[in-house]
């Protein structure tokens, strides 16, 4: 199964079963491996945030006016303090998912979900908000492609081609070295038109001329284009979607943040600069955030002089900025479905959203839906909208990584940090990092001013997560029948209907303490050593043989019960124990389990043992008749399935084999349809 890549292979993501994990490093060696070099990882980490330019700089300058180059620095302040809260936590959890995965490991799986939906929600702004932008960098072509009646057809276009190529994966590996150079096209771009800026439109009186601060702009503007800033460092989670692929020593990856942290918000306070002098404010406006509002880069080097130059620039721009927009939304495209993937392994959403297409292993149903849903998104032509939208679930996402980092710090205080948040202080057995949280305060007080002034955010952003919520509690507590909170995950393969390679090195026994016990076992022993002799390695397969005891809930689960259960148990036990180890290569091991049921105990210690198939032996149904409105077992249900045994097959995380006696005496056994293949409880 291919993986996920940062150059645009929409794979499952690293962090999936079968994944290296990584290497534990010797004395003064690097923890993570040598590899890409500083400027190659700047590339590619710039590339992840460097687009954003192209249609976050006129919304900025709307409200920040003559302060946006300011409004840039002081948002790159920002930017720089959780730059450094994502590498040290990228680097030191190496999975894919950003703040979702940092929440995940400091909290639980509820702030985790809660992470996830508000960045997903980031993700397909992005994708609308570039597909948005590139009928409008088509002028120099013709004015025809940014007129309402093609500019929803043309980025409608724009979203199906990106969704297609991540179904088919086929922008994915082999093709670095062209992505790289459109990356430094991009940044060689950028820094052109700051210098081309400086020869042609300098006037630095221009920036201050119209500012009459907290008069135009107002505080509530001001603040309103800080927050709305962040647009313009929109990539931050698909870059931190690199750390699995960063190989890099601790010292080249502090100068990556570094550099990147320090050279992303010059950059784009430069090219503020220069747009307020190419495109002035008068009279409280800048034709950057009307005129131009939907492609202010090339509005800039428009009015460059003279009127060659500004031709020459409008068609270097065009060049550059229409792959480069195309790459941002196909690279968001990728981290919906990379989010998807993850979001669907941990139980959050149902497996189907996640369904992984056959050849190229990618999430083709999750992507089909974002499309569309990214394509509604367009449909109001509204950048302004989607900017505030964007704003809300940043600033909430982000929060809850630097909140995470500081956590793990008291949490996991010894565990290795290729990277560590400089400038701590200390607190218990733990160093808190002081830039955390300076940035998780300024971010939080970030997403309250979105509450405040952002109305259509508000309500919009508010309602995608109340929705979300309702729909994971539903889903956790009605089909999954776990807790909020609690880390349930699945296999790889339980997301694609192939067949998975049939494994049963490490089998999970319930017994029950009945005759049948024995045919149970030995069943399971058969297909353990049968494993053992095909696979020929010197490991043994393992039988986990488990006998669960329902403990009423009006006790504790530790309580003290009848003695004679307990014995019961172990006899059960003793029992399977002997007839396991006829089976030579058979490491039998065995546990009492209490639980509220017996068919939860039995998925619980499925899940602990990482189980790849689970024989269990049926057992007597009810006897209430009359289908399920008066509680009966139905006339479609086999005899041998009872309640316990219903749970286990609708619940199991892996394979299940049912063994029942027929009339005759030799037992026969019956393979159910995998779990892996209806993960959802929609097996037959």
């Amino acid at each position: 199964m291919s993986r996920a890549d940062a150059s645009g292979n929409s794979g499952p993501p690293n962090g999936a079963p079968g994944e290296p994990k990584p290497r534990t490093p010797g004395r003064g060696e690097p923890i993570l491996e040598r590899g890409l070099g500083v400027p190659a990882l700047f590339v590619a980490a710039y590339s992840a945030v460097g687009f954003s330019i192209y249609f976050a700089l006129g919304v900025v300058a709307d409200r920040g006016l003559g302060l946006t180059p300011l409004i840039f620095l002081v948002a790159g302040l920002l930017f720089a303090l959780t730059t450094l809260t994502y590498v040290e936590g990228g680097a030191m959890l190496r999975e894919r998912g950003g703040s979702s995965s940092f929440a995940r490991h400091a909290f639980n799986e509820l702030i985790a979900f809660i992470a996830g939906w508000a960045i997903l929600i980031d993700y397909l702004i992005v994708v609308a908000l570039a597909a948005l932008s590139v009928p409008h960098y088509m002028e120099p072509i013709s004015a025809e492609f940014g007129r309402p009646g093609l500019e929803v057809p043309i980025a409608a276009i724009v979203i199906g081609a990106v969704c297609v190529l991540n179904v088919f994966n086929i922008t994915g590996r082999g093709r670095q070295l062209g992505l790289a150079f459109l990356a430094l096209a991009d940044l060689g771009l950028q820094l052109a038109v700051i210098a081309v800026g400086v020869l042609a439109v300098w006037h630095p009186e221009r920036l201050t001329e119209e500012i009459h601060l907290f008069t135009d702009p107002s505080f509530k503007d001001i603040v309103y284009a800080a927050v709305v800033a962040m647009l313009a460092y929109a990539g931050i989670e698909a870059a931190s979607d690199l750390a699995p692929d960063i190989k890099v020593g601790r010292r080249d990856l502090r100068r990556v943040a570094t550099v990147g942290a320090i050279a992303v918000p010059l950059v784009y306070a430069g090219m503020a600069a220069i747009a307020l002098m190419s495109l002035p404010v008068v009279g409280g406006e800048t034709e950057l955030g009307t005129r131009w509002i939907e492609n202010p880069v090339l509005g800039v080097v428009s009015a460059f002089h003279p009127h060659w130059l500004a031709e020459t620039m409008r068609w270097m721009v065009m060049l550059i900025a229409v792959p480069v927009l195309f790459w941002a939304a196909n690279t968001s495209m990728l981290g919906v479905s990379r989010h998807i993937y993850t979001l669907a392994i941990n139980r959050q959403i149902p497996s189907w959203l996640g369904k992984l297409e056959k050849r190229q292993a990618t999430p083709y149903v999750a992507i089909a839906i974002c499309g569309l849903i990214a394509i509604g998104l367009v449909v109001p032509t509204n950048i302004k909208l989607l900017a505030g939208l964007y704003a809300f679930g940043a600033t909430l996402a982000i929060t809850i990584a630097h909140l995470s980092i500081i956590r793990l710090r008291v949490r996991a205080p010894d565990k290795p940090r290729p990277f560590r948040i400089p400038w701590g202080m200390r607190w218990g057995n733990a160093e808190l990092p002081i830039p955390a949280m300076i940035a998780a305060l300024a971010s939080g007080l970030a997403f309250v001013s979105v509450l405040a002034y952002h109305s259509t955010a508000r309500w919009v952003g508010l309602g995608w997560m109340v929705f979300g919520l309702t729909f994971y509690v539903v889903y956790r507590k009605v089909f999954e029948g776990t807790t909020l909170t609690r880390r349930v995950t699945v296999p790889e393969h339980a997301l694609t209907k192939q067949a998975p390679m049939v494994e049963f090195r490490n089998i999970l026994v319930p017994v029950f303490g009945t005759e049948l016990d024995d045919d149970i076992v030995a069943t399971a022993g058969r297909l353990a050593a049968a494993e053992q002799e095909v696979s020929g390695d010197d490991g043994e397969s393992h039988l986990d043989v488990v006998y669960v005891i329902e403990v009423p809930l009006s006790l504790p689960l530790d309580a003290k019960l009848p003695q004679e259960r307990e014995a019961q148990a172990r006899r059960a036990l003793e029992r399977a124990r002997e007839v396991g180890e006829e089976y030579e290569d058979v490491d039998v091991r065995t546990e009492v389990i209490r639980a509220r049921k017996t068919g939860a105990g039995i998925l619980e210690a499925a899940r602990r043992a990482n189980s790849e198939a689970i024989v269990i032996g049926g057992e007597p149904p009810s006897k209430i008749r009359g289908g399920g409105v008066f509680g009966g077992i139905g006339a479609a249900k086999p005899e041998e399935i009872g309640a316990a045994t219903e749970y286990v097959l609708k619940k199991a995380p892996c394979r299940v084999l049912l063994t029942a006696p027929p009339e005759a005496k030799e037992p026969e056994s019956v393979e159910t349809d995998d779990r892996d293949a209806a993960p959802d409880g929609d097996r037959a």
